[in-house]
């Protein structure tokens, strides 16, 4: 890059550590070397879509991301993250290392590779080695820096076995803490989605800042029944994550998130299973590997079977998801927002929580308008 495009970065990091998503975007997408479609860009599009009135929860999580992102080589907090990734890579990601030796690979790849998508990592550094306090200290200024006091409530949580139960109406959750064998409701965001067919995970429950109700920090981890329990009761549970992937009963490739997702808990790819008939699924998901954009028209497909009342109650987490994609919102206000369409969307509005809740009620007034 250009010495006029590093600016740019510097000024687009400046203006996301404000919590000006919409500046961060505009200076972001201005420079020619960067990918448009990578991920950071859609995170960025769906946060700039939303305009400054997030819920606070949101704010959270945006913090903790850019605190993993945060390589800033004269900062504490980018010391801390290059700590963190050598310790999660030596610790947890040697074989894909040794691998990429072996072949004349170039290790930079495996580095950027673990530094994006480890959960293993991102963990390590928000939480164990206190990265997420010393970013909101150092790093976030502006509206950002306004509204961490929830971010902030999350440092010390830690790390639990959980089992994922049914959804609740209200936008809730049931969880198990297999520590203490008890069960309580959280924010429902789609955790189903990120849990897997069984529903052991690990992560961390933090204040939502919605009524008195937990939530996960960022979507938790699947894991085999054994492993949520062993971490559930664990003085030391790195160390039951690091004897399980050294036994094989964890493979450290399953921790690596090509999806993360911030305004939802439910992968982009579950969107495009779920919004894509079974015949085309194949066809499409070729078509997305090849560069087309196919997330936001699996997304409108879901909007549309919402709007059409074939959908059920207990898919609202992943009507929230497909609202929350700004293509499909566009589309959902041009052709959903119908005559006769209010009391469908004001259901669904009731269902989930901010910012869908919003955009769900929009499509339900803009209905109300058509008629």
């Amino acid at each position: 890059m250009s010495a006029a495009d590093h600016d740019l970065v510097t000024q687009s990091l400046a203006a996301e550590r404000a919590g000006d998503a919409a500046r961060a975007l505009e200076l972001h997408a201005s420079v020619p070397a960067l990918n448009l479609r990578s991920r950071h860009n859609v995170l960025l599009a769906q946060l700039a879509a939303l305009g400054t009135e997030l819920p606070d929860w949101l704010w959270a999580r945006w913090i903790a991301y850019q605190a993993v992102r945060c390589e800033d080589p004269d900062a504490e907090t980018g010391k801390m993250q290059r700590l963190a990734l050598k310790y999660a890579i030596e610790t947890f990601h040697e074989d894909q290392l040794a691998d990429c030796h072996a072949n004349g690979g170039d290790p930079i790849r495996v580095v950027s590779w673990v530094a994006a998508e480890s959960w293993l990592f991102h963990q390590l550094l928000l939480h164990e080695m206190g990265g997420l306090e010393r970013f909101v200290d150092e790093q976030a200024t502006g509206r950002l820096a306004a509204h961490a006091a929830l971010a902030r409530s999350w440092v010390g949580a830690p790390l639990g076995g959980y089992l994922v139960g049914p959804s609740l109406p209200g936008g809730r959750l049931r969880v198990e803490d297999l520590c203490g064998d008890s069960w309580a409701e959280v924010l429902d965001l789609g955790t189903r989605d990120a849990a897997g067919d069984g529903g052991w995970v690990i992560g961390r429950l933090v204040p939502s800042g919605v009524d008195d109700l937990l939530m996960f920090d960022t979507a938790p981890m699947a894991v085999p029944e054994r492993v949520a329990r062993d971490v559930a009761v664990a003085p030391k549970p790195w160390l039951r994550l690091k004897e399980a992937l050294d036994e094989g009963r964890l493979v450290e490739r399953a921790f690596m998130r090509t999806d993360y997702e911030l305004v939802t808990d439910v992968p982009s790819i579950e969107l495009l299973r779920i919004g894509t008939p079974p015949a085309d699924l194949e066809r499409v998901t070729g078509q997305l590997r090849a560069g087309r954009d196919e997330i936001p028209r699996a997304a409108f497909r879901i909007l549309r079977r919402a709007a059409d009342g074939v959908t059920d109650r207990v898919e609202a987490p992943r009507v929230a998801a497909a609202v929350l994609q700004p293509a499909a919102l566009a589309d959902a206000r041009r052709l959903l927002a119908r005559e006769g369409a209010y009391d469908v969307w004001a259901r669904w509005a009731a269902l989930v929580h901010e910012p869908a809740r919003g955009l769900l009620l929009e499509l339900a007034y803009a209905s109300r308008a058509a008629g």
